[in-house]
């Protein structure tokens, strides 16, 4: 007896689904096999994973086999006929079965790191990839068992459904228009929603949770958009770990420790001091006059904020992008080739500014001039522990601007002031991190008052006058600030998320020197600091002023805890590099491309800078990828 036929696109949802469950699957072995693990989270949210992960595992399909369905549902007739929709049917049932081994494996994986498979696979060679398959044959045979019955069951419902015989509308027209939907319905479900940013990883993390975000995302997933930013990239440079650590920190490493880069503050204080953190897009150090010796007359709110100030004058950024200043900042990572950066999601535990801070009494709010959304700040301020986050749809604009929609990337005096009312509301002490970007091209007309120079959106000319006019906005933000009770006990920190990328002659040095300024008159005494310090110290530093308890990992130390080779490790796009206070050193992890000095007779060694920076290189791969960064 023939089966009543269906219609095509029913037909396609079924299979489509079939997939699906393959990710729900996936999901409950891992919430079950390992629920000690996610116990402390709470069956809600266990619960609440697998609505929230179906999203990732909707986009996972969809770009799988986003060809294939449409190609089921074209709208024309020949699409009925069997050798058509079984013929593609069966062809995309070995993919399936790919999907389902792979999540097979990505379950035994997460047992080990407790995190999903990354871009590492990629990047095995045949003998390690020989030893893991004997491996997974020895010790996970109860998987591979599982699997082979799963597969099996699931041949089966595959082969019902394909047996289905299938019908079209009559009316062309409606054939079309099916066709568009479904076309239109799959672009959205495979970015994820109607976003102008498709989903990532960072997304899955946007609550804070680790646990949560692990539950909520698929391994073909964070396969696969961690391998689109990664590289073949060799990090192991030495023999071991261990002979990397003695060479960055100059002394052995201690026999079984699990967690080599974490630390333990146990401080304590008499008093909770406020922090206001200020990230300026792209200040390069030059542009200070005060503190650089130049005469470009755009800042003098921070030209005397300087002279009462801790001011750091030989300061680099960790890299050349906005997402590697905010991770340096608020985590202590450094960015690394091959690995994705907070922007895209970190797999492995991590320490979070924002979750000590909380931990330690205090609010958390995260504030930009930017769109929420924008270079997912939104996810990565949940993902770093910050209970508030807002973004230029907050806020209203206060100042009477020539083109008041002319800041593509947000106004800064906007974003300062409702920062300013968000720590007057604070009853408790605050933790508000500011991310400022009227200085991004291009460069909106600023008010006329601080014009300095004859405008232009993307001449020097213009980031000057939105540099006076940030400049003027932070001087509001602080005379705001002086006003209230609490400023005797705030401490204010400003930098740059990198330097400027444009008008620099000044070389490998210019392209990294950014100002870092700590003003906090009542509680620190001002000083110019010309030893060698990157934003990791940041994170370290913050902890170490404000006395917050707990653990935490970097692999950098406090400015409060100088050492006697200070180095800052920066990334340049595909290269890395080290600076100390004699020079700097450039390499691809494969070659030293360049190096160099600043001190005419200086004695530096660039073989031990070399070691320095390969030596950190591979300490944060392994310890990110082996999951033993923090706890």
């Amino acid at each position: 007896m023939k089966n009543k036929p269906v219609l095509q696109i029913y037909k396609s949802l079924l299979l489509y689904s079939s997939i699906l469950v393959l990710f729900s699957i996936a999901r409950a072995s891992i919430a079950i096999l390992y629920y000690p693990f996610f116990k402390e989270i709470g069956i809600s949210k266990i619960l609440l994973a697998f609505i929230t992960g179906l999203r990732f595992d909707l986009a996972s399909t969809t770009v799988l086999f986003f060809i294939p369905i449409l190609l089921l549902n074209l709208p024309f007739r020949f699409v009925t006929k069997w050798y058509w929709h079984k013929i593609i049917a069966w062809l995309i049932f070995p993919a399936a079965v790919i999907i389902s081994l792979f999540l097979t494996g990505d379950v035994i994986y997460f047992d080990f790191v407790k995190r999903h498979i990354s871009y590492e696979l990629f990047l095995m060679n045949p003998d390690d990839a020989v030893t893991v398959a004997s491996m997974s044959y020895l010790v996970f045979l109860p998987y591979l068992i599982s699997f082979i019955i799963l597969l099996v069951v699931y041949f089966f419902v595959w082969k019902k459904i394909t047996g289905l015989n299938v019908y079209v509308s009559n009316r062309m027209r409606w054939r079309i228009l099916q066709f568009m939907v479904l076309f239109l319905g799959l672009l959205v479900v495979g970015r994820g929603g109607i976003g102008y940013k498709p989903i990532t990883i960072i997304d899955a993390f946007a609550s804070g949770d680790t646990k949560y975000g692990n539950l909520v995302l698929n391994g073909i997933f964070s396969m696969s958009h961690s391998m689109l930013k990664s590289k073949d990239v060799n990090h192991h440079h030495f023999k071991n770990f261990d002979e990397a650590y003695e060479i960055y920190y100059d002394k052995k490493l201690d026999k079984d420790v699990k967690f080599p880069v974490q630390k333990k503050n146990e401080k304590s204080i008499d008093k909770q001091y406020n922090l206001v953190f200020i990230l300026v897009e792209s200040l390069s150090f030059k542009y200070i006059d005060a503190i650089s010796g130049k005469t470009y007359g755009v800042t003098p709110v921070l030209d005397q904020l300087s002279k009462e100030s801790m001011v750091f004058s030989n300061f680099f950024a960790a890299g050349q992008r906005s997402v590697e200043g905010i991770q340096a900042t608020l985590t202590g990572i450094p960015s690394i080739i091959g690995l994705p950066t907070i922007g895209i999601g970190l797999l492995a535990n991590y320490s979070k500014l924002g979750h000590l801070a909380k931990n330690n009494g205090y609010s958390t709010i995260f504030v930009q001039s930017l769109k929420r959304r924008s270079f997912r700040v939104d996810a990565i301020a949940g993902s770093t522990g910050f209970d508030e986050f807002y973004g230029m749809e907050d806020m209203p604009i206060l100042l009477d601007y020539q083109n008041p929609k002319g800041a593509k990337y947000g106004w800064d005096y906007e974003a300062l002031m409702f920062a300013l009312e968000k720590m007057k509301a604070s009853s408790k002490p605050f933790l508000n991190y500011i991310v400022t970007s009227t200085t991004h091209t291009p460069y909106p007309t600023v008010p006329k008052h601080l014009e300095k120079y004859p405008h232009s959106l993307n001449e020097e000319s213009g980031f000057l006058n939105t540099l006076s006019y940030t400049d003027w906005s932070i001087g509001e933000l602080i005379n705001g600030a002086r006003q209230q009770s609490w400023f005797d006990d705030t401490i204010f920190i400003i930098t740059a998320d990198h330097a400027l990328a444009h008008y620099q002659s000044g070389g490998f040095k210019e392209r990294f020197h950014i100002p870092l300024i700590i003003y906090a008159p009542k509680i620190l005494k001002a000083a110019k600091i010309i030893n060698t310090a990157s934003q990791l110290s940041i994170f370290p530093t913050i902890i170490d002023i404000l006395q917050l308890k707990g653990h935490y990992s970097t692999i950098a130390t406090s400015f409060l805890q100088p050492t006697s080779d200070p180095v800052a490790i920066i990334r340049e796009g595909s290269v890395m590099g080290i600076i100390s206070d004699q020079g700097y050193l450039r390499h691809s992890l494969s070659n030293r491309l360049e190096s160099g000095t600043w001190k005419k007779d200086s004695t530096i060694d660039y073989n031990r800078l070399e070691k320095k920076l390969l030596a950190a290189d591979q300490m944060t791969y392994e310890l990110l990828q082996e999951n033993r960064w923090a706890e």
